[in-house]
């Protein structure tokens, strides 16, 4: 794996660094509560990251950066770290066209640096009339696991019901 970018945390508690081409990135974790056909509730968490400070519909033309997906894949293991019985949920909007791309890029970070000790599920459907895809991050050893997944899916296919 690459270097990664410097890190600052804001008072927030998101991540910002900033490439070498000067696009500053903040990623960050929105928490909320879900609930399995049993009644339980777990915690989880919705991630994502935001360039310049906005999320920039317009058509991405920057070069592939492996320092991104280095600094990207350095917060995940962190997040796991603090929150080890919890999932990790991400979507990919359509709004500039490259949803599927974030999402194969997703993919293929957890498969070259995570895939040891965090599974990945991958879905799609359909919001609003545009396709959308997510994913599911999580321990192996989570002992929740099967609760929070069925969980997850119900809460998914909820959102994309009541579009």
């Amino acid at each position: 794996m690459s270097l990664r970018y410097n890190l600052e945390i804001t008072e927030k508690g998101f991540y910002k660094f900033t490439t070498e081409l000067g696009v500053e990135y903040v990623a960050f974790f929105t928490e909320y509560s879900i609930q399995d056909s049993h009644g339980n509730n777990h915690k989880v968490f919705s991630f994502g990251f935001e360039r310049s400070g906005q999320y920039i519909s317009s058509k991405f033309s920057n070069k592939y950066d492996d320092r991104i997906k280095s600094t990207i894949v350095f917060i995940v293991r962190e997040f796991f770290k603090q929150h080890g019985n919890e999932a990790l949920i991400y979507f990919c909007f359509q709004e500039d066209e490259y949803a599927r791309h974030r999402s194969i890029a997703f993919s293929k970070w957890h498969r070259e640096e995570l895939s040891g000790e965090i599974e990945h599920h991958r879905k799609h459907g359909i919001y609003n009339n545009e396709e959308i895809y997510m994913g599911i991050l999580m321990l192996k050893v989570n002992p929740l696991r099967e609760l929070i997944l069925e969980a997850i899916d119900a809460y998914i296919d909820e959102i994309m019901t009541n579009k």
